[in-house]
């Protein structure tokens, strides 16, 4: 198991702090790793260029293939998730807690997760969760965004056809990840025993949430 680099060193009374996507993402890429391949996904349905899907043959053709993310975009995409839920309203620290609804493509599912566990968001993944929750990200029906639009980046937020629900109120992702106002999230040391997953094997720390986050989510090379 690898060592965690703390934030606040343990002692003899105190646990320490600790996040374990800072071991994933953010001290791999300053040690030189920002391209290794650590998320790969199916290939696209319907592939898109800048928001828009492609209906030349050719390239539909060329971009019919499995995706893989780098550790620099997946550093990047879950920070931009985890700055547009605080943005909405998400304050992890008040013990609010995440559901992830069956129909969220597996890329989104993943990067959801890392950006949970980035800022201290807890996520209920048990079989019997309910889609009731006061934070649910889950699939919506949505026209992919257009890009020009003064708020809006040209760039594969990697959530289309996702949104979220909080509280009642439901937030596009795609459109929201692209919008430049929003702040990325920092990385937020952790106690080691806070629970940052519910699964129907129990809860998961910070901590134990390292090798989990290997073994679930993230591959490295």
């Amino acid at each position: 198991m690898t060592d965690f680099h703390y934030f606040s060193v343990p002692t003899a009374d105190q646990p320490g702090t600790l996040n374990p996507v800072y071991e994933l993402l953010d001290f791999p890429i300053v040690m030189g790793r920002a391209d290794d391949v650590v998320l790969t996904g199916p290939a696209p349905e319907k592939p898109l260029v800048d928001g828009r899907e492609v209906t030349d043959p050719r390239l539909i053709a060329a971009l019919s293939v499995p995706v893989e993310l780098d550790r620099a975009e997946v550093l990047d995409r879950s920070s931009k998730l985890a700055g547009v839920l605080r943005t909405m309203g998400v304050i992890p620290e008040s013990g609010a807690v995440l559901t992830l609804a069956e129909d969220v493509p597996a890329l989104a599912r993943a990067l959801t997760l890392v950006a949970a566990a980035r800022v201290g968001l807890t996520v209920d993944l048990r079989s019997g969760a309910s889609s009731d929750a006061p934070i649910v990200v889950h699939g919506i029906e949505a026209e992919a965004v257009e890009p020009g639009r003064a708020s809006i980046k040209v760039t594969r937020s990697r959530f289309e056809g996702v949104g979220v629900t909080i509280d009642g109120e439901i937030a596009n992702l795609d459109q929201a990840m692209r919008d430049s106002r929003v702040e990325f999230a920092a990385v937020v040391p952790l106690p080691p025993d806070q629970t940052l997953l519910f699964t129907d094997s129990g809860e998961i720390d910070a901590m134990s949430s390292l090798e989990w986050l290997r073994r679930e989510v993230l591959s490295e090379p």
